[in-house]
């Protein structure tokens, strides 16, 4: 959980980084990445919090939770994108770093969690 949240940290640096250097996108940075962040806490506490149910529920629960993100984030760049008119290309591209960036760290904190 410490590596995830010190990635979050992180993210959240270079994004005020930039974001002081263009004021004017500051809005669509913190938008791209704040769904990849939320999304990733709730999947690093349910992890931890099943690691030692098993295999098979583990298993279970990762598919659960890729469909809940396949649909989340459908839903949410789905919103932004008809909601809030805005300049897309900041949007997406902290939104694809955050996504690729916290996606890995999952990879890294669910083997770290197999090997216990």
């Amino acid at each position: 959980m410490m590596l995830y949240t010190y990635s979050v940290i992180l993210l959240i640096g270079m994004a005020s980084i930039v974001s002081g250097l263009c004021f004017n996108v500051a809005r669509e940075i913190f938008f791209g990445l704040s769904a990849p962040v939320m999304v990733g806490f709730l999947t690093i506490f349910f992890m931890s919090k099943y690691a030692d149910s098993g295999a098979t529920t583990m298993n279970k629960l990762l598919m659960r939770g890729f469909a809940m993100k396949f649909i989340f984030y459908g839903t949410y760049i789905l919103t932004i994108f008809t909601v809030y008119s805005f300049q897309p290309i900041p949007f997406i591209c902290s939104f694809t770093v955050s996504f690729i960036v916290l996606h890995l760290v999952e990879t890294v904190v669910l083997k770290k969690l197999q090997e216990k």
